[in-house]
């Protein structure tokens, strides 16, 4: 079994590895870093961080090796040898899916800096990270294995689960548990937050509760919320499989004042253990770490997303209608005032995330598969809400994808959401998919169209927009 050692110097903010591959048939080995991580769909140049690369026998026989590509390492003379591959990396970056190493905090994203073999991604492998104190308290959503001295060991199934399972090593961690069922949810925080730490067990257990309901199950056997509060001004999460990480705060606290903002990114993030961890695309089953993966459907896996991430802390309760107005006030603001009149439709904006990345780029160019994407799913949902009078909603859309993709073994395509939505609704909704989905043009008054049946519009002001009721 292949051996992954992790040990850091604070320091000089780097991470340690080093790699034991015994009993090596091949004559060479090819070690991969990949090019981009899962919840980030742009190319991200990690090799850049990589310094200091060795390889070696067991015995300390040095081997030759080169690089080949950025991210690919090629060592030679490898048959019938016991190897050893060490190499740093430079961890001076804190956001949710970067990995930052300080005298405070260990936090490692394994898909940023995991060296890994291709032709033995699906294979089980052992890790044993060497803590920087032995009173440091460790998150992740692999459970480990704790030995006397520092060292804990961990046991992932393959090399997709390790990318998906970052973990922060700490003294300075919060960590409380509640249950939904059978199900065991872990909050973790690192760092100093204001707010009353019993009511925020209570809100998110009616979060998880609420989404729960939703699918009829969860995907997993337990989830963990982690949580760093940083030392700037931070607004990010990333999902996983049965986890999310989370940089959330203001000049090292995060106030009351964010309480709702911490809310919703975990509402949204937790959604993402149905859509997107388990619920997948076709184009990105499996993840293929080396290149862009292409698909056009990021409205779905984002934008249903979105709009679920909000409208479920009304629904559970944990904040009030208006408050929910606000939010979806918020997503119109950010959709109408800035790419209304974008000259792509969902479906381009979608598939160039990987050309254009997340920032705003090329002046009326892009939507936003967030903002956009939520828009559409709340038409969706009133359309089918007030065909069926309540009786059936955009749940009975996910419920549907959960019970045909959920398990991996096939991902959707764009066909099969338009698909599943017509039988929800019971005829066809072209209009809905060519204009919403497929079209450059304005939804503002498709919005509206829809809204009434909530009693609400979406009115134009200057250069703003604002919900008011009819």
């Amino acid at each position: 079994m292949i051996q992954y050692f992790f040990s850091f110097l604070p320091e000089n903010n780097l991470v340690k590895i080093r790699i034991l591959i015994p009993k090596v048939i091949e004559k060479s080995l090819e070690f991969h870093l990949p090019m981009w991580r899962p919840g980030r769909y742009q190319l991200q140049n990690f090799a850049k961080n990589v310094l200091n690369f060795n390889a070696n026998t067991h015995n300390g026989e040095k081997l030759n090796w080169q690089k080949t590509k950025k991210n690919v390492w090629n060592v030679h003379e490898t048959q019938n040898k016991d190897i050893e591959i060490s190499y740093q990396y430079y961890a001076k970056e804190l956001n949710a899916g970067s990995s930052f190493v300080n005298k405070h905090i260990v936090f490692v994203n394994p898909v940023n800096l995991c060296m890994y073999l291709p032709k033995r991604i699906n294979e089980p492998f052992e890790v044993i990270i060497e803590r920087q104190h032995i009173d440091d308290q460790f998150s992740c959503g692999i459970q480990p294995l704790i030995e006397k001295g520092n060292n804990l060991r961990l046991f992932p199934k393959d090399f997709h689960h390790f990318f998906d399972s970052p973990f922060i090593l700490s003294k300075d961690i919060f960590h409380e548990t509640f249950s939904v069922g059978d199900v065991c949810f872990h909050i973790w925080i690192q760092g100093v937050f204001h707010f009353d730490k019993q009511k925020l067990i209570d809100d998110i257990s009616k979060i998880a509760e609420t989404q729960i309901q939703i699918f009829g199950e969860f995907p997993e056997e337990d989830y963990h919320f982690m949580l760093i509060v940083p030392e700037n001004t931070y607004y990010h999460g990333v999902e996983h499989r049965n986890s999310t990480m989370m940089v959330l705060g203001e000049n090292g606290v995060l106030p009351k004042s964010y309480y709702i903002d911490l809310l919703g990114l975990a509402s949204h993030e937790l959604f993402h253990a149905w859509n997107i961890a388990k619920i997948r695309p076709k184009e990105l089953l499996p993840y293929n770490y080396n290149q862009e993966n292409y698909f056009e459907t990021c409205f779905v896996a984002e934008g249903f997303t979105t709009y679920y991430g909000d409208k479920i802390l009304f629904e559970s309760g944990v904040i009030s209608y208006d408050e929910y107005l606000h939010e979806l006030e918020t997503t119109f603001r950010r959709h109408f005032e800035e790419a209304d009149n974008a000259s792509q439709s969902l479906l381009e904006s979608s598939f160039d995330l990987w050309v254009d990345g997340y920032e705003k780029g090329t002046p009326n160019k892009k939507v936003s598969v967030y903002s956009k994407g939520s828009i559409v799913a709340l038409i969706l949902d009133l359309k089918i809400r007030q065909k069926y009078k309540e009786k059936k909603s955009i749940d009975d859309v996910m419920r549907k994808l959960w019970k045909k993709f959920g398990d991996q073994r096939r991902g959707y395509k764009y066909q099969d959401i338009q698909d599943i939505c017509e039988k929800v609704f019971g005829e066809s909704l072209q209009e809905y998919f060519s204009l919403c989905i497929e079209s450059n043009l304005s939804i503002f008054d498709f919005t509206n169209q829809h809204l009434i049946y909530l009693g609400l519009r979406i009115v134009r002001e200057e250069n703003t927009c604002r919900i008011s009721s009819l």
